[in-house]
């Protein structure tokens, strides 16, 4: 059997009021104008009742755009988007996982799955030492660089990036040279601070 259109639509905002039922949002239900005669026959319905659906040729909701709330869902869904393309980026650049966590609140279990799919990776773990070179060039615009965060870090893994992409240093050198001249910082403020 193929479905309509409407017995799609009808499918789902079904499927929809038996959820709100078994919730016990029944504010929802009423946002819907179902009333208590409807809302009793949402828990009566059972899967044969929603397979017969299927076949239906007619809609029994009137739809009515909210434009607020739409806009607010555009924007949402672009910025989950944008979000995930930023991430998938920095794993394609073979960004290191504590750079990722940092930024993305990534697992090791997502962050190896999204590295997998990803071609001419390095094996995870720690990066090849940077050369002296590197280690040079990296520490001059590492001193001049403004608008760090709290912890010293760059404000977001686009500034990272950029750094990789302008300095032609892997990625995984510079989050690897950075955290450590961090670390070291915090070391020398504590001892400071202590010696006072």
């Amino acid at each position: 059997m193929m479905k309509t259109k409407e017995a799609e639509l009808t499918s789902a905002v079904l499927l929809y009021a038996i959820r709100c039922v078994a919730e016990g949002d029944y504010a929802a239900l009423r946002q819907m104008q179902m009333g208590d005669r409807e809302i009793d026959e949402m828990k009566r319905i059972g899967i044969r009742d929603l397979y017969n659906a299927g076949s239906l040729r007619s809609h029994c909701v009137s739809i009515q755009l909210n434009r607020d709330v739409f806009w607010s869902m555009i924007r949402y869904m672009r910025a989950q988007t944008e979000t995930d393309d930023s991430l998938q980026e920095l794993i394609d650049q073979d960004a290191p996982f504590e750079l990722v966590r940092n930024f993305y609140g990534l697992s090791t279990r997502e962050y190896t799955r999204r590295r997998k799919s990803g071609t001419g990776l390095t094996n995870a773990g720690r990066p090849q030492e940077p050369t002296d070179e590197e280690v040079d060039r990296l520490w001059d615009v590492w001193e001049t660089i403004e608008g760090r965060d709290a912890n010293g870090r760059l404000s977001t893994p686009a500034r990272y990036l950029q750094l990789s992409e302008e300095l032609n240093i892997p990625l995984r050198s510079i989050w690897l040279l950075t955290e450590r001249w961090i670390r070291t910082d915090a070391e020398l403020a504590r001892v400071r601070q202590r010696t006072g």
